[in-house]
């Protein structure tokens, strides 16, 4: 499935083997990796990153709606400034994360949250679940401030993520407010 969403400043597409070097900008970067989960190291070079993309493109059309991986792309200037995910959580039976990576350059203005925002009255209205969950490392204050404007309600911290110590947050589709 080929997805394309549009919101005021953004558009939320597929990811393109072309958009390796603007995916490295994100993926490459130390202050984007030292909040990834699960833990991961930084994308060192474009043609690693380009495998990672192919990995994605080619894992798509497998997923079940609403889980993917996709491109934000600002509409002003047609850059790629992040990336969204909806995937399962661990153990990977039912619980479904949305994430959002975006670089740094294009932090502070509203995307992560509109990108997000934008997907998830999507995933809620295509998807047919009931919940979406956000995880993130307890001092990551910027994936927090996101989880907070999406109306996503913290409902604890866990270990049972990752292997890693998460703060969790949860968005019932009976909640969310577009």
């Amino acid at each position: 499935m080929t997805l394309k969403l549009q919101s005021e400043r953004l558009v939320i597409r597929d990811w393109e083997e072309e958009d390796a070097e603007a995916a490295l900008e994100i993926y490459g970067s130390a202050e984007v990796a030292q909040w990834l989960s699960p833990a991961i190291e930084r994308v060192g070079d474009a043609a690693t990153m380009r495998v990672i993309l192919r990995a994605w493109i080619e894992a798509q059309p497998n997923f079940v709606v609403p889980a993917g991986r996709w491109a934000v792309v600002r509409k002003e200037d047609n850059e790629v400034v992040g990336g969204l995910l909806i995937r399962l959580l661990p153990p990977y039976e039912e619980d479904l994360e949305i994430g959002w990576q975006l670089k740094p350059d294009a932090w502070g203005y509203g995307y992560a949250t509109e990108a997000s925002r934008t997907l998830t009255k999507w995933a809620f209205r295509e998807g047919a679940i009931d919940e979406l969950f956000a995880v993130t490392r307890p001092h990551n204050k910027r994936a927090i401030a996101t989880a907070t404007r999406l109306g996503m309600e913290w409902v604890g911290e866990t270990d049972k993520y990752y292997d890693l110590k998460l703060q969790v947050y949860r968005l019932r589709a009976s909640e969310f407010r577009a």
